[in-house]
């Protein structure tokens, strides 16, 4: 072996470490054709166009360092490339902040025709009986014993429970009178099936305050002891929507607090005035 193979190979071996261990087949090739195919400069003095065929250990090198070369370019290329954010924490998008609660609605305003609640009280001496009445209604006393007759307002002989912004439109009229040998069944029919008892529906038994009677509408005509009572909601037919809050329903809701007095009813002159409590 002399001193140039030992060169080749030494330096062959220290690329050998350094480049990658092999580099594509066509860029090998592709080098080895461009030198030997590459023209060379004339000079002023006649020349070949060819150098004269390189020694084996001038193509060696120049492989090497081509190898060398396209390892580099390769390794650049191929490598991964560390972004400027390798290592920190993967940004966390920003959250979205909490949902607004959704505004409390505001509570309906109460309808201003509904019934109020059954809060007063009214006991009237004169017709012995007493019931509880819607709050803010009025009362007009009963100063006259009933015998009969019309029940709409105004009239003297029936206690009346109205409310002051309807008046006419809307009121209870409470009465009493003695059953004047009649049967107290004798007494509720007579007087449902009365026109002026305006009752123009078929009437049902009821009981109020453990006596019995009947209800026709908005009329109810009960009868205990000696003595019968009719007790009347009226509604305009001109306020139609009263109806919807003050039906039956209601009324029979209102009966359920009257007491029946019989004993505390008078009948003749000089009967005192009806009293209110609350």
């Amino acid at each position: 072996m002399n001193a140039n193979d030992s060169l080749e190979r030494g330096i062959a071996d220290v690329y050998e470490r350094e480049a990658p261990p092999r580099a594509p087949d066509w860029v090998l090739v592709s080098i080895l054709d461009a030198i030997d195919e590459t023209p060379q400069r004339r000079g002023l003095i006649p020349a070949p166009w060819r150098f004269r065929p390189m020694n084996t250990f001038a193509k060696a090198v120049i492989a090497a360092v081509a190898v060398i070369a396209i390892g580099a370019v390769g390794l650049s290329v191929l490598s991964p490339r560390n972004p400027s954010n390798v290592g920190s924490a993967p940004s966390t998008a920003p959250s979205a902040g909490p949902s607004p609660s959704p505004a409390p609605s505001t509570p309906p305003s109460p309808d201003p025709s509904a019934p109020p609640p059954l809060s007063s009280f009214f006991m009237s001496t004169m017709h012995g009986i007493s019931l509880r009445y819607p709050a803010g209604w009025q009362v007009s006393k009963a100063t006259k014993v009933w015998t009969g007759g019309a029940l709409n307002l105004p009239s003297p002989d029936i206690d009346y429970i109205y409310d002051p912004t309807l008046y006419g439109d809307l009121f209870l009229a409470v009465a009493s009178q003695p059953l004047a040998g009649k049967t107290g069944d004798t007494w509720v029919t007579d007087f449902i099936s009365d026109p002026q008892s305006d009752c123009f529906t078929d009437s049902e038994s009821i009981t109020v305050n453990g006596a019995k009677g009947s209800l026709c509408g908005t009329v109810a005509a009960i009868s205990v002891a000696d003595r019968g009572y009719f007790i009347r909601l009226y509604t305009s037919n001109d306020r139609s929507w009263l109806g919807d809050h003050y039906d039956q329903a209601w009324f029979k809701g209102l009966l359920e607090t009257v007491h029946l007095r019989p004993s505390d009813a008078v009948d003749g002159p000089g009967s005192p005035s009806a009293s209110q409590s609350s």
